[in-house]
């Protein structure tokens, strides 16, 4: 367009809107899981249909979310923009796991005082995933319920299931799609399903070091736990170092979300619980 300037279009304006709207959001919840067939459950049900597809495909064949026995949970907490917490957790026992991670999830929330006065406002975390609407935080909420009577945490999880504040004023509602407090990077940023390996390629971010996901299963069978925790935080840490990335050259830096650098010399806390 002839005569066409950034400033006529009134790019600093855009940029200082998009920071004031983004500026609320100072807490981060990074996050990723692996898993394992619940072969239990699957002998249990019975499903024909589950039942004749692994017959026909074996492991090739994506099971349906409930059968997904969780085996490992990797968190990255942001607080505030600069408290990071990396932590991993791995065991045999999906009931522990479940508990510690509703513990992490109520830990990622902060409550924050108004200057001048006696209130304070609640800081809800930015869950950021990799395909996690459509598959951790699904298969976690449905392994959840099989624990729900003894999780310790089960206010922080009817915090994560409300639904009552339509447009987000003041409250998440982290199970709608076009949330605002769930970044799925593929969906979100993308309008696409891509993995976590190609994203990274493409950003020259290592990943995918410590194995793949279709060993996590032999891992887990030869009690390899720690084989199956340096994965699984390996996948949330790229997951981290992509949104920076995407953060710093797409988004103009509108997320107070730590650089690149700062996430690349993170080591994570893992636990074998």
């Amino acid at each position: 367009m002839e005569g066409y300037t950034e400033e006529l279009w009134g790019k600093e304006k855009i940029i200082g809107r998009r920071k004031d709207l983004y500026s609320k959001f100072k807490n981060f919840f990074v996050l990723d899981i692996e898993t394992v067939p619940d072969s239990f459950m699957i002998n249990s049900i019975s499903d024909p249909k589950v039942l004749k597809k692994i017959e026909e495909e074996g492991d090739d064949y994506f099971l349906p979310h409930p059968y997904h026995r969780i085996v490992a949970i990797s968190t990255l907490c942001i607080k505030n923009s600069k408290e990071i917490n990396f932590k991993t957790f791995i065991s045999r026992n999906e009931f522990e796991l479940l508990n510690q991670f509703w513990k992490e999830f109520k830990k990622a929330h902060s409550f924050v005082k108004i200057e001048n006065s006696k209130t304070a406002v609640s800081v809800f975390p930015v869950i950021i995933t990799i395909n996690g609407k459509d598959f951790d935080m699904p298969v976690i909420k449905l392994r959840s319920l099989k624990y729900a009577q003894d999780l310790d945490e089960k206010f922080f999880i009817s915090i994560y299931l409300d639904r009552f504040d339509k447009w987000e004023n003041s409250y998440p509602r982290y199970t709608f799609f076009h949330t605002q407090y769930h970044i799925d990077i593929p969906v979100d940023i993308f309008g696409k399903k891509v993995s976590l390996k190609n994203l990274c390629y493409l950003c020259d971010i290592p990943v995918k070091t410590e194995g793949e996901g279709n060993q996590v299963k032999d891992f887990f069978i030869n009690g390899d736990l720690e084989k199956i925790g340096n994965y699984c935080s390996e996948d949330v840490k790229a997951t981290a170092m992509l949104f920076s990335y995407i953060n710093t050259y797409f988004l103009q830096n509108s997320y107070p979300f730590p650089s690149l650098q700062q996430i690349s010399d993170l080591k994570p806390e893992i636990k074998v619980l």
